[in-house]
């Protein structure tokens, strides 16, 4: 068998097979990064003690001069922003549960599906823009199904994602359905706070009685710890960015089975995720892999960006 065959292999194109490739690929590398991060934060508390015992000596070597400033003109309040978010996601630091996505990437970004940008419809090809417009609809539903539905994620329930397609592709959709879908590791649950999202959708023409809608987007996650020990955000926090095409099809050209929905090609990469789960299909925060050792210390512009390249490294470590 020469290289393009093995490339070739239907078992390299499977969706399932992919995803599963991409959580196994780099476990090896976190059981010392956890034990690197824990004489990092033990670093960073002992230069945490010796700045604020500094504090309280200069506090107290200026408590004198209180009645200097008392009759001052107070000074005008700062005004509030909306900070800009890192372009990174930290391994250790603080973590507000009620405000998980505080000083992530996630910071800014809108909740549910309202952070995907769907362009106005207008005319492409031989498609109106009514049929445009109905097109972009539907692919936003699959989307909002898709990562956002608890019936779905937790339910484990896949109709309600492959009754969105044509009849005859919904076979070997749902076959394959956790390549295209969240479901969540059974025994975690989300923080009573809604998921962040960022993306945009595209559409272009396709074949002759195809038209292709394209979607590259970024959801992060906040998982609950319970009574478990987190050291950051990227413990409990995973992040799923997804390029994904969806094919509509109408027209003579198709039989009736073939018209509507189908998926196209597309890829994803997860960030902060357990790679050894009951199922390694599932998504899992990173606390529950007792390996786990902080997100991969080089990052890929795209793992929070999806105006960038998605990321074709593995999805476990650096």
């Amino acid at each position: 068998m020469d290289e393009h065959d093995i490339e070739s292999h239907p078992d390299l194109m499977d969706p399932d097979w992919q995803r599963h490739a991409e959580k196994e690929a780099w476990t090896g590398l976190r059981h010392g990064r956890r034990r690197a991060r824990r004489r990092r934060l033990a670093a960073i508390w002992g230069a945490v003690v010796i700045v604020v015992a500094a504090a309280g000596f200069y506090l107290w070597k200026q408590g004198t001069r209180a009645e200097e400033v008392a009759g001052s003109t107070p000074a005008a309040p700062v005004p509030t922003t909306t900070a800009p978010a890192p372009t990174d996601l930290p391994d250790s630091g603080h973590v507000d549960l009620t405000r998980p996505f505080l000083d992530t990437p996630a910071q800014n970004w809108p909740e549910g599906i309202a952070g995907l940008k769907i362009p106005a419809p207008a005319k492409v090809g031989t498609f109106s823009a009514k049929q445009v417009g109905e097109a972009q609809e539907q692919v936003k539903h699959a989307v909002e199904v898709a990562q956002f539905d608890p019936d779905t994620q937790v339910g484990r329930h896949p109709s309600g994602y492959v009754g969105l397609f044509a009849p005859d592709a919904r076979k070997d959709l749902e076959a394959h359905v956790q390549g295209y879908v969240t479901y969540f590791a059974e025994g975690y649950h989300l923080l009573p706070v809604p998921p962040r999202m960022t993306g945009k959708m595209t559409v272009r023409p396709g074949a002759s009685g195809e038209l292709t809608v394209h979607v590259s987007y970024v959801v992060a996650y906040a998982f609950d710890p319970g009574s478990r020990v987190v050291y950051g955000p990227a413990d409990l926090e995973p992040f799923v960015r997804v390029d994904r095409d969806y094919v509509l099809r109408s027209g003579p050209r198709w039989a009736p089975g073939s018209r509507g929905l189908w998926t196209g090609d597309g890829g994803g990469f997860y960030t902060s995720i357990a790679c050894r789960t009951g199922n390694p299909e599932d998504l899992a925060p990173a606390f529950s892999d007792p390996d786990y050792g902080g997100p991969s210390m080089s990052r890929a512009p795209g793992q929070f960006d999806p105006d960038k390249p998605l990321p074709t490294k593995g999805n476990c470590g650096e």
